[in-house]
């Protein structure tokens, strides 16, 4: 039963024609004004291309799988159809990045610490799980516990294992703090961490995570290399160890004050086993890229990026109806269906903007933000000439029906310009509005967030997450069409005064300093 009835696509499934291999709208009608160019944006057309994306036969579009790359070829298709330049590699549409599923072999963790009284071994998944992995063993590295290892001075912790106080429950607040003590730790020559966690924690919290870092996950094959391992240890266990060594563990942990050392009479031997990763698949998923070359001689080769994820996260479990596709219509099919309506309007005006405008579909953000990762680092057109991105992910949720949130507005000079633009067309019916949910960092959690890290002015339009959420019921009939089509066409006219205007967009000096240390 096909759920996502999209009225023009019916008559094509019934010739057996799938959705992402037919044309959506007619082609552009070059010589139009930007307002009517703008105008063509309409809910229907948001509609069509959302349902395409959003289809059943779409299964998800998971990184990697054979529907998210036949909706790269058809974006690629609507691409040339539409006579955008190619942006991708080798003159292509597409670029394709390594992509690696590894598991690790839980039989061959160990942990095991050296004490006065002799070897003292940790049992995995009960005392102890896992973050990271090395093939190395650290026979005899000296502990020391650090009360907070971001303020001691670099190559302070060379060769050592470094024992932090990491509190919380588990969860985005915890993971980022426990990643920033490893960091300090490693940058102070570190060769691992060992976080003593809160007494809440129980033996079956601890089984549950040592059960999931086992499992087998995907990364870019050029993270899949060793990683700076991070071992997380009960409570209990911690005090078990410490008593050992005849040292309280609650007298150690409020021992230290920031930056200071306390050195520890353990010394660890860390085996995370010989061969602890299996490779168990590669693929090469893609980004598709898109170039609407600029008019100006002098600018035309400088680029507003404008960026949507394409990937959702494919088929999973079953809802209470028995619906097990995960269709992403609001996420990220909106954002997407945004960007082939913009390519549209923009190929169909008189005048095309001065700098050029780079429509960018990327993948494996579900995964960790990994296709936008890949393309900045290996940018088919020069990083310095890209001089602002424009980020849409889940532009159609109705839980704020005329608001969208464009986050960052405050960071560069690009947030004033959105807000003039939306207050001269009063016809949207839209509040772009502050980040409503600051707590979350949603600016540090799409794919502006890449840009961010060469340090490009990024904006992010965004209407919050809803009930719907990664849920088999975010499909085309759940998301708002008139929103999707206000959305893009703020999004339309804000990239092309941007593309017009002489000086490249602007950070403002405490934005860009706090970006510089959320993005270390």
């Amino acid at each position: 039963m096909i759920r996502n009835r999209v009225g023009p696509l019916l008559t094509l499934l019934a010739l057996g024609i799938t959705a992402a291999c037919a044309p959506i709208g007619a082609p552009g009608v070059p010589g139009l004004s930007e307002a009517d160019a703008s105008a063509r944006i309409t809910a229907e057309a948001m509609r069509d291309r959302i349902g395409a994306l959003a289809h059943d036969t779409m299964r998800g579009r998971d990184t990697p799988s054979p529907e998210l790359d036949r909706a790269a070829d058809w974006i690629a298709d609507e691409w040339r159809r539409l006579g955008l330049e190619p942006g991708g590699e080798d003159g292509t549409f597409i670029q394709r990045y390594p992509f690696l599923q590894t598991g690790l072999q839980a039989e061959g963790i160990q942990l095991a610490l050296t004490t006065p009284a002799g070897a003292h071994t940790l049992r995995y998944g009960r005392d102890f799980f896992v973050q990271g992995r090395t093939d190395e063993t650290f026979d005899a590295a000296p502990l020391v516990y650090v009360g907070d290892p971001t303020g001691v001075p670099a190559a302070t912790l060379r060769d050592q294992v470094v024992v932090v106080k990491t509190p919380g429950e588990w969860g985005r607040d915890f993971r980022i703090l426990a990643g920033q003590q490893a960091r300090a730790a490693h940058d102070g020559g570190a060769v691992g961490t060992v976080h003593i966690v809160e007494e809440a924690w129980t033996e079956e919290m601890m089984e549950r995570y040592a059960g999931f870092f086992t499992q087998p996950g995907w990364g870019l094959e050029e993270a899949a290399e060793p990683a700076f391992p991070q071992f997380f240890l009960s409570r209990p266990a911690a005090g078990e160890l410490f008593a050992t060594a005849d040292l309280d563990l609650d007298d150690v942990l409020a021992s230290a004050r920031a930056g200071e050392l306390v050195d520890l009479p353990l010394s660890g031997v860390t085996a995370l086993g010989a061969a602890p990763r299996v490779e168990l698949q590669r693929a090469y998923p893609p980004n598709i890229a898109g170039v609407v070359r600029g008019s100006d001689p002098e600018l035309r080769d400088e680029y507003i990026v404008l960026s949507a994820h394409i990937d959702h996260v494919g088929v999973g479990t079953p809802d209470e109806r028995g619906d097990s596709i995960y269709n992403g219509a609001d996420d990220n099919a909106s954002g997407s269906a945004a960007l082939l309506a913009i390519g549209e309007a923009l190929m169909s005006m008189r005048e095309r903007p001065r700098r050029s405008i780079m429509l960018l579909h990327v993948s494996g953000e579900e995964k960790g933000l990994l296709g936008s990762r890949w393309f900045v680092d290996n940018p088919t057109v020069p990083i310095e000439q890209i001089v602002a991105n424009i980020n849409m992910d889940m532009i159609a949720g109705d839980a704020h029906t005329d608001s969208v949130v464009v986050i960052g507005k405050d960071y560069s000079d690009m947030g004033p310009l959105v807000d003039g633009i939306n207050e001269r067309m009063p016809e949207l019916n839209l509040t772009t509005s502050d980040d409503l949910w600051p707590e979350q960092r949603f600016f540090y959690r799409s794919d502006q967030f890449n840009f961010m890290r060469k340090e490009i002015p990024s904006l992010f339009f965004f209407t919050g997450i809803h009930e719907c959420y990664h849920r088999p019921c975010d499909t085309v009939d759940f998301v708002d069409h008139s929103k999707a089509a206000r959305v893009t066409r703020l999004a339309l006219h804000s990239v092309i005064e941007l593309a017009n205007r002489d000086a490249r967009p602007a950070w403002d000096p405490e934005g860009l300093e706090e970006v510089r240390t959320l993005t270390r």
